[in-house]
């Protein structure tokens, strides 16, 4: 069974690739393809490569070393790149609604170096369900063109930092 939702998005190890880079889940909770996301953004993957995940608890990880580039807390988004030049967005609910930061608590600001497993942003799942946001994390990669072939590991439950979410793939040489 292929959870394709995208060329570059596949559930195997794709043939004659070179896995670089594995990114653990940054979250806990339903990870769902951006196909079947709320946001009409996310679906027609204008913010980038990546999947939702449904959240069942409201803390929000570094899956490895970042650099924090830019927190819109209006939006509820967090930008950050890795050392090997991946750039990341950590998109807490939908980016169509200006939340101003409500029930959200950012424990970190642009520049800052974060170290894997650091909490980044802390939310209210519930109190999102309660307003009639759906609480979601969107966790994408901005600049995914210059990446092979994306493995998806998982479009079940998955817990924070526990569990593979991606395998990123290059071309082998």
């Amino acid at each position: 069974m292929n959870y394709c939702f995208d060329p570059k998005i596949t559930d195997s190890a794709p043939v004659a690739k070179k896995a670089a880079l594995r990114i653990v889940s940054p979250a806990t909770g339903t990870v769902v393809p951006l196909s079947e996301a709320d946001s009409p953004l996310y679906r027609s993957r204008i913010l980038g490569e990546g999947v939702a995940i449904v959240l069942t608890r409201g803390e929000i990880y570094a899956p490895s070393q970042l650099v924090v580039t830019r927190v819109d807390v209006a939006k509820g988004a967090v930008f950050a790149s890795t050392s090997k030049g991946l750039k990341l967005l950590f998109q807490l609910g939908q980016p169509e609604y200006h939340h101003h930061g409500e029930r959200m608590q950012f424990h970190i600001k642009a520049g800052d170096k974060i170290n894997a497993r650091q909490c980044l942003v802390t939310c209210d799942p519930l109190w999102m369900k309660q307003q009639s946001l759906q609480p979601c994390l969107y966790f994408t990669l901005l600049n995914a063109r210059q990446i092979a072939a994306i493995q998806c590991h998982s479009f079940s439950d998955i817990r924070a930092l526990e569990e593979p979410l991606f395998t990123l793939f290059v071309n082998a040489k």
